[in-house]
């Protein structure tokens, strides 16, 4: 009953790692973006007859570029609270692999061979489903089946 709390916390915690991940990705790309038409504005603003005019010759680029570097640093800080969260998710999640393992070993059966048959059997048949599981969200979703690949390979 525990193990299955754990193992439901455990999967509602990589859906948010994932959701997460995208999100940094799509913030990356922002961030990126934003750079490049910072970039694009400060070379318009290099103009070689700046020091013989009295007056501010792209006022609006400087502006505009103030406004840019003042988004960047809104999302370089968002950026950092999500890395922020992603190591919170992957301490979690080492967490609870510690301890579904340390339940599962607990609720094992031990002792007689006939026990111990039928323990491998059944956790060969988990492994198999497991695998079919993975095999089956692997086109969909490829990172949460690195992640679900990663957990099966820590419980072994």
């Amino acid at each position: 009953m525990v193990n299955d709390f754990l193992k439901k916390y455990q999967e509602e915690l990589i859906s948010e790692k994932i959701q997460l991940k995208e999100d940094m990705d799509l913030l990356e790309t922002k961030i990126k973006e934003e750079k490049k038409f910072l970039n694009v504005l400060e070379e318009s603003n290099e103009s070689y007859f700046v020091e013989f005019t009295p007056r501010d010759i792209n006022a609006k680029n400087n502006e505009k570029a103030a406004e840019i570097r003042q988004i960047l640093s809104e999302l370089e800080s968002q950026m950092s609270n999500k890395t922020k969260q992603m190591k919170f998710y992957d301490s979690r999640l080492v967490e609870l692999n510690a301890l579904i393992n340390n339940t599962a070993v607990i609720n094992r059966p031990s002792d007689t061979n006939n026990n111990q048959t039928t323990i491998n059997d059944s956790i060969d048949d988990n492994f198999k489903n497991q695998l079919v599981s993975i095999k089956d969200i692997i086109v969909l979703d490829p990172y949460r089946a690195k992640i679900e690949l990663e957990k099966l390979i820590s419980t072994l």
